[in-house]
């Protein structure tokens, strides 16, 4: 798929990136990245009224793709249930497991934690984006985007 913006940091991407997030932004902008996001995810994305203008304008433009909510509302019962989670956001894991995402950008340490636990996300191993150093990795989780281009 590609990659997952937590809601903690979504405002750092769009409308006007911070710098660390700019390559975020120009890689979903220009078409070499795609938003996923379903489930609790999308419900805090509707919280947002700026961010939910530029989602609509990129759902239309094939730049973003919503999972069915209600799978990733299933796992993320799952894995409350399980207690395998450290952090508040089993959404983005579920999200992460069912869309095949190995890619996050967030703050959040504890989700950070949880995304790059093996025992959470496997085959590959789910990686953070936190600054702009980080911009490698939106090659390495969705080349296959670019290359289709």
């Amino acid at each position: 798929m590609c990659l997952i913006i937590d809601a903690n940091v979504v405002h750092k991407v769009f409308p006007r990136p911070v710098a660390d997030f700019l390559p975020v932004h120009a890689a979903i902008v220009g078409g070499s990245a795609r938003i996923v996001y379903g489930g609790r995810l999308t419900r805090e994305y509707e919280e947002m009224a700026a961010f939910r203008r530029y989602l609509l304008r990129l759902d239309q433009q094939g730049r973003a793709r919503q999972v069915a909510d209600a799978r990733v509302d299933a796992e993320t019962d799952r894995l409350i249930s399980a207690g395998l989670c450290t952090s508040d956001d089993p959404h983005i894991i579920a999200l992460a497991q069912i869309g095949q995402v190995r890619l996050l950008c967030s703050e959040d340490e504890k989700l950070q934690k949880d995304f790059t636990n093996a025992a959470l996300l496997t085959k590959p191993k789910g990686n953070v984006y936190k600054r702009a150093q980080h911009a490698p990795l939106i090659k390495k989780h969705c080349g296959k985007l670019a290359r289709r281009r």
